[in-house]
């Protein structure tokens, strides 16, 4: 019986894209409101749904608020991209463990990196292809769920293996970023991972050209406290610069 609930609860919840907890209560009064709860929990374990305040969503419903494709975001202020990686390129040195975010800015940083003694780790299947060519750099993949509109893997696998490395420099892209919300994405599982990232690195880079500053994603990630340096391609506003600074920021 249990199994078989938790399965229509599924169902349910998978045709309406979002379930509120006391929807749940009118159509099941022969079991408690504890009882949904630890249904709904269940589910989540499962990857299959995500519960929020008050209900839960599908994840189907959630990708409804993907970013732009990424061939669009490609073509995209790229000059701004260009001088952001050839900025990041200066913090790299030999002998390093690094990880390297998914997304075009993230890319270009790629396309300059040395041919040098490195360990790589990223969650982005072309990026990885295009590192193949540098002999000395080691590569290595996240594993997980493929988004195709980020070219992104995460989930559950990527979690779990990322937590078994070490990670030196980790460069880190993000889609939005304001002073109240910090940096932040578009995807709960990839703003998960890059959390994940965030706390398992020594220093943390992030990559953001300024076009994406006083924007907001749904998924916060990580806040200035959380991080070495900024890289982007214009000088900050002041009160981004004076935020960096009582965070002992490094802006470049």
């Amino acid at each position: 019986m249990t199994a078989d609930r938790r399965e229509a609860i599924n169902q349910y919840i998978q045709s309406r894209g979002e379930v509120r907890l006391k929807e749940l209560e009118q159509r099941y009064t022969d079991v408690s409101s504890m009882t949904l709860r630890r249904d709904l929990e269940f589910l989540e374990r499962q990857g299959r749904i995500v519960r929020i305040r008050g209900g839960a969503k599908s994840l189907a419903h959630l990708s409804m608020l993907k970013e732009a494709a990424y061939t669009q975001r490609q073509i995209a202020n790229t000059d701004a991209k260009l001088v952001i990686a050839d900025k990041a390129i200066r913090l790299l040195s030999p002998g390093r463990s690094i990880y390297i975010d998914s997304g075009t800015t993230c890319m270009c940083f790629a396309q300059r990196l040395p041919d040098q003694n490195l360990f790589v780790l990223t969650p982005a299947p072309n990026i990885a292809l295009e590192l193949v060519k540098n002999a000395n750099v080691k590569i290595n993949l996240t594993g997980g769920q493929l988004n195709r509109e980020t070219l992104t893997l995460s989930g559950f696998n990527a979690i779990e293996y990322v937590k078994t490395l070490n990670i030196d420099l980790a460069f880190v892209a993000a889609s939005a970023s304001s002073l109240p919300n910090g940096f932040s994405c578009g995807d709960y599982f990839e703003a998960e991972l890059k959390r994940l990232i965030i706390r398992k690195a020594r220093q943390v880079i992030i990559l953001m050209d300024a076009s994406k500053l006083n924007s907001n994603m749904p998924y916060t990630f990580a806040r200035l406290q959380n991080i070495y340096a900024l890289v982007s391609d214009t000088p900050l506003p002041d009160e981004y610069q004076k935020a960096a600074r009582q965070a002992h920021v490094l802006l470049l």
